[in-house]
């Protein structure tokens, strides 16, 4: 589900282009039976397509979805990153805060392929919220696949692959530095009182829990999401002193 191929950057994410379901246009019909028109491509596996089914681009153009029309549909790592900090002091305050962005990374978000995608031979998993809204004969304008038994519901595509960048509120500390006329009596130098969180606000376009996931450890397939934990929010407090 990844290439390395000269001339890209690492991690580029392979598969096939998405092109929603097969409508009723796709077919002609014959009683209750649908037979797919000639002119229309179906996927190399599937020798009994039906509306509903998911549909994905004939790249060369032979009527066959099969390998040969897959393609780079993602870029596992940004095309920049970077991040800013601001700090703030005013009468004995001191606040920190750190955002980090990302731009240009996708995610392959397996889970939809098994939460959003109605595989039958999957059926005692649940399904996304999102799901209700697959095709149907009444919603027949979905690009959600049909729940179906049909391996092609299951086909690395761009339909999984999202958009990641982000802007994150990393950090943030929040200080106090009590004053020393007040700290003398207790023969005490100095003495500062902190908050500080981490991962507390996320802007990005990504439907998972976290658009920096990378379940795998290797360099050559990043953005791999498939049952990750959400990045945790932590919050600490503490106090320096000095005597």
């Amino acid at each position: 589900n990844y290439i390395a191929k000269i001339g890209q950057p690492m991690g580029m994410i392979y598969g096939y282009i998405y092109e929603g379901t097969y409508k009723y246009d796709d077919f002609d019909k014959s009683g209750s039976s649908y037979t797919l028109k000639g002119n229309i491509p179906h996927y190399v596996s599937e020798s009994n397509t039906q509306p509903g089914m998911p549909k994905y681009k004939d790249l060369n153009g032979d009527g066959v979805i099969d390998t040969n029309d897959r393609t780079m549909i993602g870029r596992g790592l940004p095309i920049h990153t970077g991040g800013f900090t601001n700090n703030f002091e005013y009468k004995g305050f001191d606040l920190s805060v750190f955002f980090q962005w990302s731009y240009g990374n996708d995610v392959l978000n397996a889970n939809r392929l098994f939460f959003d995608s109605g595989f039958q031979k999957k059926r005692e998993l649940n399904q996304y919220a999102s799901y209700t809204d697959r095709w149907t004969p009444e919603n027949p304008n979905s690009n959600i696949p049909a729940a179906t038994n049909s391996s092609s519901n299951l086909v690395i595509s761009s339909r999984v692959v999202e958009d990641a960048s982000f802007l994150r509120l990393k950090t943030v500390t929040l200080g106090y530095t009590v004053p020393k006329t007040f700290l003398k009596k207790y023969k005490i130098d100095n003495a500062r009182l902190y908050v500080a969180a981490q991962n507390l606000w996320t802007i990005t376009g990504y439907s998972g829990y976290d658009p920096e996931v990378s379940i795998r450890s290797g360099g050559l397939t990043p953005g791999l999401d498939f049952s990750s934990y959400p990045r945790a929010l932590s919050v600490s407090f503490g106090i320096n002193l000095g005597f």
